[in-house]
């Protein structure tokens, strides 16, 4: 999507700053500091795009005015995050905001994914993903199968089995259903199970058809710039006389080009869905003749003379195949982690010239993606046939399982077997980064598992608990505190410090709980919101619980039990740290600040490493401190966040060990708030469907969505695939307009490689036209993101590309919880060590830290084809044309090298501008200080 450059005048301005807003998608004309009307779409859509100012600021004056060789553009990406959905009627639309907010935990899980170890990559077209990407795919395909679960349990259970066999449980059931189902030929159980097993089908197709529909509008691959990429990457590899190496994720050309869960793991979780709801009719029609509802079978469901299971050979066939075909997609879906080509076809391109062995491996590589998809289509053909087998079979209509099945048996335990493999998955990436045997972890988990599964089957109805029982809960907990021992400890025996990485190392691992809990709140909320709504006698619902009324797998009654008590104590815990917090107030450090007006308590540095306390000062002064102290308030959501994955998988826990008989008694309270909150998502979704096609609780996607979708493949797209793409085409198209004629145009003859000489020489070849590339918050990751793409090689370096960043959290989070995108290692900084939650500054041991640290870091002088973010920017002169402004009031903001005064960071103005004197500046307004413009112009002078 790159203009030509002959729109450009030949003699206009020469520089270029292009602004990108962060996250709450700023609109274009507050991020260039004119009216909504003063702006005008220069190339965009109505989604996102290149915005310019159609006025020069109103007083020349002003510090925020720009010099007249700016031409200053502005970037809109915040619908690209947020939209929801397309020309669809009020109920369609309404589906497809329940989709989005159900596809919520998918998105934690891609981004669990990329908390993992995330090895250096080759350029050609490969991708290795290290270690845990096959376990977080299965994590994936579990959170696909809950929600199959949660939606039979409505359709199968709720309604299909207890509902319509006993009208009077459910008065609030459309009279069009009941009445459906009582016609002839529809008013036996069999036939109605066979139909309302669709629905848990319909559910995970709309999942597939939302997240696949808005995906589309990201590819990157259909911009061309891709190819661009790659071109540019394989030269910069020659402009050295070096062969192509490994370089880091971000600098490499499929990083943003390889699409590493399409269509193949689609079909996949598809078919899965067709398998367990073949297995869980299946079973239910072949033991529901024998078997009470209950997690016990008696002796006559085994017994071979009287046994259902060779009664009714063809279904329990049927349900085998079913069962089968589940592991054989899970095997699959652990073979696709990686996109690689085999050490066999490595060693018969040998000798090859380095072009035609790139061309061969892409070409393996493609042909390989071509046969997972075609393996994906027949398992999805298969699983179809296995569900039409069974679902058939079940229509047949057989007495015996009328008069025997108050409820749905295929979902007494499902749920809670599901819940265990995720919670095994999710406890054992707590070690994945930390260094944890793979095989030790593994057997621990799964010994783990193993005894708690036995210890709830094993439980009596009566509650006598035998000694099997007692033996398998005893080791089930021997081998949590186990797990526990061996990632608190086996770093430490093997002098590993983990303390620069999000959650000590770790992070796959809480948010994988992260993403599980929220899929399990979500699935309890609609299992007991539908079991209210059904139940209710009046047009609100009251959600009734009366003895012998409607019942809901065990596992969401006690996981539902469990969410008031999480809640309570998550709430008190963060009143008392902040309760802790708020009680004094504390000096923090500041960093230095020219210009603007006056830092109010400034102080540079801690003396004996002991934050002071401001006991007296103005009333102005006070304000300002506690500003600061607020904003410190927010710096500890990294230690919350951890907080709230352990009390989620807490709430797991219970919900998988408690069996049926022991029923919390707060579940008495607990049902009637979560069918409220049920309720109110439900109408809160519905407005949203009538007004807007934006997604629900926009801000999440903002930051979910940064990175491409690599775990879920029903995750939500990822949008910095287009803004990458234009972004970088944007500044090669204004560094080349007066380099290469007719660039970009029409009549534009070059070939690829030529291109790729000419943008080569744009970017690292001094020039008269400049680019400086402005960006707030989670702009900053969009910006270094397309820096890393520009290709320039270690020793040029870019010599036309500034980077402005203000109010980013370059290094305290994204470089803590992303080690290997945005660590030290690649953005060329010192590490972070995460925030405190009980020191008076959560960053007291960095900054102590800091200041005892010579420099702000750097790169090491031998990784030459692996150069850092500091050195792209780094000029013949030695500077670095990287400038961050901070200040202590900003919630979200952070320097991004030291918290010492160094060449990178730079403090901000904390009053707001100059019309509101009494205004706090907080994570806004930093291009009305006059920090910012001092501070592009000194980058103007740089590059």
């Amino acid at each position: 999507m790159a203009r030509s450059p002959s729109v450009f005048a030949k003699r206009g301005p020469a520089v270029l700053e292009l602004r990108i807003h962060g996250i709450k998608n700023t609109p274009p004309g507050e991020m260039l500091g004119v009216a909504p009307g003063d702006v005008r779409a220069d190339q965009a859509d109505e989604n996102g795009g290149f915005y310019v100012p159609t006025v020069d600021p109103v007083d020349p004056a002003d510090p925020a005015a720009p010099p007249t060789v700016i031409r200053r553009e502005g970037y809109s990406w915040g619908m690209l995050a947020r939209y929801g959905g397309g020309a669809l009627v009020a109920i369609g639309q309404f589906f497809v905001q329940l989709a989005w907010l159900l596809i919520l935990p998918f998105g934690l899980c891609n981004t669990a994914y990329w908390t993992r170890f995330i090895p250096d990559q080759t350029r050609t077209g490969e991708w290795h993903a290290g270690r845990g990407a096959a376990s977080l795919r299965v994590f994936a395909l579990g959170l696909t199968l809950l929600y199959v679960c949660a939606l039979a349990s409505v359709g199968l259970d709720l309604i299909g089995t207890q509902c319509l066999a006993r009208p009077s449980l459910c008065p609030a059931l459309p009279g069009w259903v009941a009445g459906f189902f009582d016609a002839p030929g529809f008013d036996h159980r069999g036939i109605r199970v066979a139909l309302l097993s669709l629905v848990p089908i319909a559910g995970v197709l709309l999942l597939f058809f939302v997240s696949h529909k808005a995906r589309t509008r990201y590819e990157a691959g259909i911009f061309g710039t891709v190819a661009k990429i790659r071109t540019a990457s394989d030269l910069s590899g020659v402009a050295t006389g070096q062969p192509a190496a490994p370089r880091r994720p971000l600098a490499t050309d499929g990083f943003w080009g390889i699409t590493r869960v399409k269509l193949p793991s689609e079909l996949l979780h598809v078919a899965a869905a067709f398998f367990l709801v073949s297995l869980l009719i299946g079973w239910d029609g072949v033991f529901g003749s024998c078997a009470p509802a209950g997690l016990d079978l008696p002796p006559a469901c085994l017994d071979p003379a009287t046994s259902p299971v060779f009664a009714r050979w063809w279904l329990t066939g049927a349900a085998a195949l079913a069962a089968v075909g589940l592991v054989v997609v899970i095997a699959f879906v652990v073979r696709q982690a990686d996109t690689t080509v085999a050490d066999r076809a490595e060693h018969a391109m040998e000798g090859m010239d380095p072009s035609e062995r790139d061309e061969r491996r892409h070409a393996i590589i493609r042909a390989k993606l071509r046969r997972r998809e075609g393996i994906a289509g027949w398992m999805l053909l298969a699983s179809a046939a296995v569900y039409l087998v069974v679902a058939v079979s079940v229509a047949v209509p057989d007495a015996a399982v009328d008069r025997h099945s108050p409820s749905f048996l295929g979902l007494v335990i499902a749920p809670s077997i599901i819940l265990g493999v995720l919670l095994a998955i999710a406890l054992s990436g707590l070690g994945w980064r930390r260094g944890v045997p793979r095989w030790l972890s593994v057997i621990v988990v799964v010994v783990g598992g193993v005894s708690l599964l036995v210890a709830v089957v094993s439980t009596p109805r009566d509650l006598h608990v035998a000694p099997l029982t007692i033996t398998a809960y005893a080791i089930a907990a021997l081998c949590a505190v186990l797990l526990a021992a061996l990632v608190i400890f086996w770093p430490m025996g093997r002098g590993r410090s983990h303390a620069y990485q999000g959650w000590r190392g770790t992070g796959p691992g809480v948010i994988m709980l992260l993403s599980l809990g929220a899929a399990m709140l979500l699935s309890t909320l609609l299992v007991l919101g539908a079991q209210c709504a059904l139940a209710s006698t009046g047009s609100s619902p009251v959600c009734p619980l009366t003895p012998g009324g409607l019942t809901t797998p065990v596992a969401y009654r006690n996981f539902g039990g469990m969410v008031p008590v999480l809640a309570v104590l998550l709430a008190v815990f963060v009143l008392v740290v902040a309760l802790l917090r708020m009680r004094t107030t504390p000096r923090l450090t500041t960093p230095e600040t020219v210009g603007g007006r006056a830092l109010r308590e400034p102080l540079r540095t801690y003396r004996d490493g002991r934050v002071p306390q401001v006991k007296s000062a103005g009333k102005l002064d006070f304000r300002m401190l506690r500003a600061r102290r607020s904003a410190a308030l927010f710096h500890r959501g990294e230690p919350v966040l951890g907080v709230l994955a352990g009390l989620l998988a807490l709430g797991v826990i219970v919900a998988i060990a408690l069996p049926q008989p022991l029923r919390p008694a707060l579940l008495d309270l607990a049902l009637p708030a979560l069918g409220l909150i049920a309720v109110i998502a439900v109408v809160t979704i519905a407005e949203n469907a009538l007004t807007t096609k934006e997604r629900p609780i926009g801000v999440m996607w903002d930051l979910m969505c940064f990175l491409p979708r690599a775990g879920h493949p029903f995750g939500p797209p990822c949008y910095a695939e287009r803004v990458i793409p234009e972004l970088r085409d944007r500044i090669v198209a204004w560094l080349e307009a007066d380099i290469a004629q007719g660039a970009g145009g029409v009549e534009d003859r070059r070939t690829a490689e030529q291109r790729a000489r000419d943008e080569l020489r744009a970017l690292t070849t001094r020039q008269r036209r400049k680019v400086i590339v402005s960006a707030h918050s989670l702009g900053g990751v969009l910006a270094v993101s397309t820096i890393f793409t520009l290709g320039a090689d270690t020793v040029d370096g870019l010599r036309n590309v500034g980077l402005l960043t203000y109010g980013t959290q370059l290094r305290a989070f994204f470089g803590r919880f992303f080690p290997e995108l945005f660590g030290p290692e690649a953005l060329g900084t010192l590490p972070s060590r995460g925030p405190s939650l009980w020191k008076p500054d959560p960053w007291l041991r960095q900054v102590v830290e800091d200041h005892r640290t010579d420099g702000s870091g750097g790169r090491d002088p031998e990784l030459r084809d692996k150069p850092t973010l500091r050195e792209l920017l780094t000029q013949p002169d030695g500077e670095v044309a990287w400038v961050n402004l901070w200040r202590r009031t900003d919630y979200l903001g952070f320097p991004d090298a030291s918290f010492k005064d160094n060449e990178i960071d730079r403090g901000t103005d904390e009053f707001g501008p100059p019309l509101y004197l009494v205004k706090v500046a907080t994570h806004p307004g930093y291009q009305a200080s006059s920090q910012y413009m001092a501070a592009l112009r000194d980058l103007m002078r740089r590059v």
